[in-house]
């Protein structure tokens, strides 16, 4: 027990002589008031803050990394943020209260700017540069942590303020412009997210900023509160803003355990399908995952998107909307890869439209075009790309979830096939789909289709039959609202056997 202690002792010792050498010619009152000095509000401040707003919407919409570095350079958020960390290290709530004024002044100019910019824009179209600062993600968080410790230490030792301005910049000024695009647009989804990443970045560097105070020596003074008002105080501000981190600690937590879990439940799932998870997104929002798939795989599995829902539900305890997606290729690894070679989207929005859709076509294509408005694509896919109709038809379907508002319109290669199975409704759409995209004009017979059933009640007097359509004729119906014509001349003949079968050339 003696040994304990006199280890516990040396510890302790060793630690104090760790900070004073630390805290050692540190002017804590000197550092305080020009901490405060620039922490306060001022013409400079709401000047430079408007600028730096205005040129971080302008490169979100026109999606350029450069311009929006030279917003984070000129943003001087700096300064009320620092000054809010010094204010809760010391419980100086008259700074505290002046930090949070300029804080919300200055949040409120650089929304307006951003708002005004965006309805006079004729840019409307959510660029990557937007997308990518709707949610916050862990490494957002470390980005936010560091930016305070590195403020604060560099105001401490007085090494300068550029770290300052670029590092807590690089984590605020883009979210308040992001926050004003999707009120501008009226995407309260964009909004909202930037809003949330905006607030936990916020309150990430002013508790590291505080931290890191703490560590260099700064404390209330004991004479002027009471111990128990002070530590009372200190807890209650702690936990008013920490609210907002704790909230994205564990939507982060939960997708970081949904995106680990979705990994194994593939694997399991495709277990001896040499399968590859080619695109896939998780969402947490109010307690809830949504977990988006799309699997490269050599052989389907037939109930694997509910196999998919019933594993995660179990593994995380709590609401999944899971959607799965399969595609039949030769090479998953391939396809995998070609995910990951995405190029660098252009500043145009359309541009940078069709280059996040480049990055969802891991497949040889011979094109990939958007009209101008960015509201239809058309893929038009190549024989390398080894997809059968199938697969071709179940890549459509998940550009078009993935792509909401965009009409996605896939093309396979002309692949022959001279039967449809007027039975299976999924076989009659996948035929439908084919001809129309290749703009076929189809030779068809129909052999012996099936006859429609008699309706259970007949129609009242004076009213007339509703018509009924063999299976045949609702195929060419089918067929004709997509615009596709069909003949019966030069049609293959129906073989033995041939039940409720279309035959058909083109």
């Amino acid at each position: 027990m003696s040994e304990l202690g006199h280890s516990a002792r040396e510890t302790r010792t060793f630690i104090r002589r760790f900070l004073a050498i630390a805290r050692r010619n540190i002017d804590h009152e000197a550092v305080a008031e020009n901490v405060y000095e620039n922490g306060g509000l001022s013409g400079r401040y709401l000047i430079m803050t408007g600028i730096s707003a205005a040129i971080a919407i302008l490169g979100l919409m026109l999606s350029s990394p450069a311009v929006v570095i030279g917003a984070m350079l000129m943003s001087p958020m700096m300064g009320p943020i620092v000054a809010l960390g010094f204010s809760l290290a010391l419980l100086d709530f008259g700074e505290m209260s002046r930090a949070l004024k300029a804080l919300a002044l200055g949040f409120g100019l650089a929304l307006i700017v951003a708002v005004v910019l965006t309805l006079l824009s004729p840019l409307k179209e959510p660029t990557a540069e937007i997308l990518a600062r709707t949610r916050p993600n862990f490494f957002d968080l470390l980005i936010a942590v560091f930016s305070g410790i590195a403020g604060a230490y560099a105001v401490i030792k007085q090494r300068g303020e550029t770290i300052i301005g670029v590092a807590i910049a690089t984590a605020l000024m883009p979210p308040v412009a992001t926050v004003g695009f999707g009120l501008g647009t009226g995407d309260m989804g964009i909004a909202g997210g930037a809003f949330f990443l905006f607030m936990t970045n916020l309150v990430a560097i002013a508790l590291a900023a505080t931290l890191t105070a703490g560590f260099y020596g700064f404390r209330p003074r004991l004479m002027e509160r009471p111990v128990k008002w002070r530590g009372l105080a200190v807890v209650l501000v702690f936990a008013v803003l920490s609210a907002p981190l704790a909230l994205s600690l564990r939507a982060i937590g939960l997708e970081s355990r949904a995106t680990a879990e979705t990994r194994l439940a593939v694997d399991a799932i495709f277990a001896g399908s040499e399968s590859r998870i080619t695109l896939l997104e998780v969402r947490s929002r109010s307690g809830e995952v949504t977990v988006s798939a799309l699997i490269s795989t050599r052989a389907l599995v037939a109930d694997a998107e509910r196999q998919l829902q019933q594993r995660l539900t179990a593994a995380l305890h709590v609401p999944v909307a899971a959607s799965l997606d399969q595609i039949v290729v030769a090479d998953p690894q391939a396809a995998s890869r070609a995910v990951q070679a995405s190029p660098v989207s252009a500043p145009d929005p359309v541009a940078a439209l069709r280059g996040r859709l480049i990055d969802a076509v891991p497949f040889a294509t011979d094109a990939i075009m958007l009209n101008a408005e960015g509201s239809q694509a058309v893929v038009l896919l190549r024989p390398e790309a080894g997809l059968n109709l199938q697969s071709a038809y179940a890549l459509e379907t998940a550009l078009t979830q993935r792509f909401e508002g965009l009409s996605v319109l896939v093309t396979p290669p002309v692949q022959l096939f001279d039967t449809v199975d007027l039975g299976d409704p999924a076989a009659r759409a996948r035929a439908v789909w084919a001809l129309s995209r290749w703009r076929a004009t189809p030779a068809i017979r129909m052999c012996r289709p099936e006859q429609p059933p008699e309706p259970e009640t007949p129609p009242a007097e004076g009213e007339a039959a509703p018509a009924r359509l063999d299976s045949g004729e609702t195929f060419i119906a089918e067929l004709a609202a997509v615009g596709v014509s069909t003949t019966t001349e030069g049609a293959p003949a129906c073989q033995r056997g041939d039940i409720n079968t279309a035959r058909l050339s083109f």
